[in-house]
């Protein structure tokens, strides 16, 4: 392969790559996400405080993570689906509110409300975007 050839390849490559990175970083308000597979690790948090013990730094001390207790997350199921409704920016994160809207109806999902870390959005598939 000649070198102008070369050339040509890495650039394309590079244009696809900087293209689909700052394409999964723009999610807006209104963006309607579905979960396609049957386990995803987008962790859903039922008020900020617990998000917030997520998100923050280590313990200086132990250099462990703060554990959040099950009865306070959702973790995504196939076929649930996420609509972002208002976009937070504290201490340098983003987060977002969301709603829920499950597949199967479950008791123990009294209020529909979560707030949840972008980090994690790629695994789920873009639906459609609400405007109101």
């Amino acid at each position: 392969m000649n070198p102008i050839k070369k050339s040509l390849l890495l650039i394309l490559l590079f244009c696809f790559t900087v293209s689909g990175y700052s394409d999964a970083l723009n999610y807006e308000v209104g963006d309607v996400f579905e979960s396609k597979k049957r386990t995803t690790s987008v962790l859903l948090y039922k008020s900020k405080v617990d998000l917030h013990q997520r998100v923050r730094e280590p313990n200086a001390a132990t250099g462990n993570w703060t554990l959040i207790y099950g009865k306070f997350t959702y973790t995504l199921q196939k076929g649930d689906k996420i609509i972002l409704l208002a976009s937070l920016e504290e201490r340098g994160r983003q987060f977002f509110q969301v709603a829920l809207v499950p597949k199967r109806k479950a008791k123990y999902l009294d209020s529909p409300y979560f707030y949840a870390i972008p980090d994690n959005f790629n695994q789920l598939v873009f639906i459609e975007h609400l405007t109101e």
